[in-house]
């Protein structure tokens, strides 16, 4: 259970708080201890379908963020005279898709199996720039990405606090677990008290409602 003077996690056997002292008799368990002063509430947990929603809706900011991350690419690859991974990417792709052999931009065969262009690639548009997407947003003022503003949605840690950039962080590759887990890690949202998937376990967050 979380101490209702410190807010710190504490033996829900015991009658005083292993941190400060306080009697912890007659305190239900909850997660938080106050409501933040400020804009974000922390009266309602934001359940699966509200999550999902707003996770559409990130997916759709994200896929617009990867776009400009490509003319990024691209005009660097330019100004440096070295070839652009991401066009190099597609047309490896399109080759694979037509059973010919792939090449890279001075036409040499590239026998790889996974080619160093299509790794680049990979980590930046599925890495870097939704890693920098999540964990700024959701560690700014607002504790939210923009698809959790539309759904009046905001993250905090387990008292009710703005997160950090590095909670966040952990807070994005727990995401990536729930991937590798077929989407179970999401699901148990709908499932578990405090509407917390397995990435809000691991690193110690509550998605509440505004």
């Amino acid at each position: 259970m979380y101490c209702p003077k410190c807010g710190k996690e504490t033996e829900q056997s015991g009658k005083y708080c292993q941190w400060c002292g306080s009697k912890l008799t007659g305190y239900r368990e909850r997660p938080f201890t106050r409501k933040r002063m400020g804009a974000i509430r922390t009266e309602k947990f934001s359940g699966l379908g509200g999550r999902f929603l707003g996770g559409l809706i990130d997916l759709v900011f994200l896929v617009l963020f990867d776009f400009l991350a490509a003319a990024i690419v691209g005009i660097i690859s330019w100004l440096f005279r070295s070839p652009d991974p991401v066009s190099e990417t597609v047309r490896m792709l399109y080759q694979y898709y037509l059973h010919i052999p792939r090449t890279d931009a001075t036409g040499q065969v590239i026998n790889a199996a996974i080619p160093p262009q299509i790794l680049l690639s990979t980590f930046i548009f599925l890495i870097l720039v939704p890693w920098i997407y999540f964990a700024y947003l959701e560690s700014s003022k607002n504790q939210a990405t923009l698809g959790k503003m539309a759904v009046r949605s905001a993250v905090t840690d387990m008292q009710g606090n703005r997160i950090t950039f590095s909670r966040a962080t952990l807070r994005f590759f727990g995401k990536w677990l729930c991937v590798f887990t077929l989407f179970i890690g999401f699901l148990i949202i709908a499932f578990t008290a405090y509407r917390q998937g397995l990435h809000d376990k691991i690193a110690g967050t509550l998605v509440f409602r505004q």
